[in-house]
Formats: C-alpha cells, sequence, structure tokens
C-alpha cells in the first residue's frame, strides 16, 4: 500500500454498502483493536468504523492527544466521505466524550449523527466526583488506575511495558478528559443512548441518567451488570441493542 492519506487515517473500516457506518471510540489507553472482537457481531446493515487516535497501536510513534478538541479536529474532515452514508457515533469513556464533542461537530457541518451511544461516561455537564489523577507522579497514578480497576491490576501497574508504553498513553487520556470543560450549546438533535456497567467504580447511574439533557430527541438508558469494562462483557446485547435502533 501507498503512503499518504490511507496511513494519515485514524479510521479502521472495511469497504461496505451498508446503510449506516458507525463510528466507534474507544476508552482512555485503548485503541481500534479494542473492537475487534465486535467486527462479527454486526449486520450487514451496520458496518463498524474503528478509530484509532494517535499514540497507540500502529499509531504508537505519534504523540498522544491532550485535548477533546484536537480528536474532534482530525476526525471530523476524515468522517466527510462518503457523504450519502448516514452516520451513527459510539463510545465508551474517554471515547463517549469525544463522540458528544465530534456529534456537535458534525452537526454544526451538516452532517448531524443519526444516533449517538455513549457508554460508561458521565454526562459530559457533570463535574468529577472522583479526584482528577492525570497530573500525579508515576507510581501514585498507577496506583490510583488500580484502584479504579483501570490499569488490568496491580501486576500491570507495576511491569516495564506499562510504565513505558501505557502509562503515558492513560496520562495523556485522561488529561483529554479531567481538562475538558464544557459548553452549554449547541445541543444535539439526535437521539441518545446510553449504556453503564451496575459496578462500575467511575460512573454513577444518575450521571448516566443525565445524558437525558443533551438532546431534544430520544433517550434510552440500559444497565449490565460489571465493572468499567462491562461494555466487553456485554458486546453481544450492546450490538444487539445498537444494530436494532439502527435498524
Amino acid at each position: 500500500m501507498s503512503t499518504g492519506r490511507a496511513e494519515r487515517t485514524w479510521l479502521r473500516q472495511e469497504p461496505s454498502d451498508a446503510a449506516v457506518r458507525l463510528v466507534c471510540l474507544p476508552h482512555a489507553g485503548a485503541g481500534a483493536a479494542s473492537f475487534t472482537r465486535w467486527l462479527g457481531l454486526f449486520p450487514p446493515t451496520v458496518a463498524p468504523v474503528r478509530v484509532q487516535l494517535p499514540g497507540r497501536e500502529d499509531a504508537a510513534g505519534q504523540p498522544p492527544l491532550r485535548r477533546v478538541e484536537q480528536a474532534v479536529a482530525g476526525l471530523l474532515p476524515q468522517l466527510a466521505e462518503p457523504i450519502d452514508t448516514p452516520v451513527a457515533l459510539y463510545g465508551h469513556s474517554m471515547g463517549a466524550l469525544v463522540a458528544f464533542e465530534l456529534a456537535r461537530a458534525l452537526t454544526a457541518a451538516g452532517r448531524p449523527p443519526v444516533h449517538l451511544f455513549v457508554s460508561g461516561r458521565r454526562a459530559p455537564q457533570l463535574a468529577a466526583r472522583k479526584a482528577l489523577i492525570h497530573h500525579l507522579p508515576d507510581d501514585a497514578f498507577a496506583a490510583a488506575l488500580d484502584r479504579l480497576g483501570g490499569s488490568g491490576g496491580t501486576a500491570a501497574g507495576r511491569s516495564a511495558s506499562f510504565q513505558r508504553y501505557a502509562l503515558r498513553l492513560i496520562k495523556a487520556d485522561l488529561e483529554l478528559c479531567e481538562e475538558y470543560t464544557f459548553r452549554p450549546e449547541p445541543e444535539l438533535h439526535c437521539p441518545i443512548t446510553a449504556f453503564y456497567g451496575l459496578q462500575d467504580p467511575v460512573v454513577d447511574p444518575d450521571e448516566v441518567s443525565a445524558w437525558r439533557t443533551r438532546t431534544d430527541d430520544r433517550f434510552a438508558v440500559h444497565p449490565f451488570s460489571g465493572d468499567h469494562f462491562f461494555h466487553q462483557t456485554h458486546r453481544p446485547a450492546i450490538v444487539t441493542i445498537i444494530a436494532g435502533t439502527l435498524a
């Protein structure tokens, strides 16, 4: 494959004549590969498009982003084609925040998404109830991730590879989330569906329900058993809801 746009793109997708493209944005520290096991679950009517933000996996040589605006600015022009295919957005945790602002940007550009699916993330207008951690020294930061279940366990938190690669990336991603400033306008006019884990130590149910105020269209919420990463355990059920909603 030649160099150029194919290597610069943040989108990982296969050619498809599906009726809807579903842009999938990962959580902090993750990349496009976190959606690999989702691909075979979608019906032919929905084409999953996995987002690979800089700083991870095959884009590990690029500096990670530290502001939501950078992610939106990079993704917006890449979603301009094909213009005749409707776009829906799905994001988990950090990905939900980026998906929300991307939905706003697409709407402003005259290409509003047909649906916004958010998972494992409080509504964007709410201040964090948990202490901010992205500024902590590495050891304290890794310990804080362990307490939140976000580093894969204490062994991962202590490993050299975690310190060298994952810790740097997760810190940047959490800075992107924790330095976000909500703007009341513009509102969305597309439906929003929210998912959350009943045992999630990061997000409370009322914080998820507050997504209702971010659209003047329909809103639905679906709880699942599990912690902050419930979306991987329940991906067949989540895909079924998404596909049924978009049908």
